[in-house]
């Protein structure tokens, strides 16, 4: 199976076979899958007359951003996070597609924390593993690289930390107001 073929098969049979009856799935989950699907095949259809390789370099950053943004979205489903992390996999398989793959938003971060909640996925252990081992070779390799990303997780960490205090500073005026609400009730 070719390049393009498997990546799109690949990611597609994951969202395909998801297992409705181990997961609720609501009808807005199932619309986003068919969102990322219709992407990933209208990239395609797009392509016209190009080679399959062509038409995989010039989509590779989508796929690689539709594939974490859908880790990101079904982290509770082993299955989805399986065939993502083989996509990704095959994707660092071509060391052109390294500096993608490190410069996608939370997608290093996302390979390890597959490997860190899945462990007795043999599978997902090895396609996650092995595509950091790449993506970390290439960055030993070259330290204005090395530098650069490191600065990009911490601009991204810190931006998470901020999103989750805002997230805290809006649960807590909540629980502030509904106390006042009570109080107001109960005089």
């Amino acid at each position: 199976m070719s390049g393009v073929n498997f990546v799109c098969y690949a990611f597609t049979h994951a969202l395909s076979s998801f297992n409705p009856s181990a997961e609720p799935r609501g009808p807005e989950e199932t619309e986003q899958m068919r969102e990322i699907e219709r992407e990933i095949f209208q990239q395609l259809g797009e392509a016209g007359e190009t080679t399959e390789r062509e038409m995989l370099d010039a989509s590779v950053g989508q796929i690689t951003n539709l594939v974490v943004v859908a880790m990101k979205n079904f982290c509770s489903s082993e299955a989805i996070l399986n065939r993502a992390c083989l996509v990704l996999h095959n994707l660092s398989l071509n060391e052109e597609y390294h500096g993608t793959l490190l410069w996608t938003p939370n997608c290093y971060q996302m390979l390890e924390w597959c490997i860190g909640n899945y462990p007795h996925d043999h599978v997902l252990q090895q396609s996650a593993g092995g595509t950091l081992n790449r993506l970390n070779a290439t960055l030993s390799a070259n330290e204005e690289l090395r530098v650069r990303f490191t600065h990009s997780i911490r601009a991204q960490n810190q931006y998470s930390l901020e999103v989750a205090r805002q997230e805290a500073v809006q649960l807590q005026e909540q629980h502030l107001e509904q106390q006042r609400l009570r109080n107001i009730d109960s005089t």
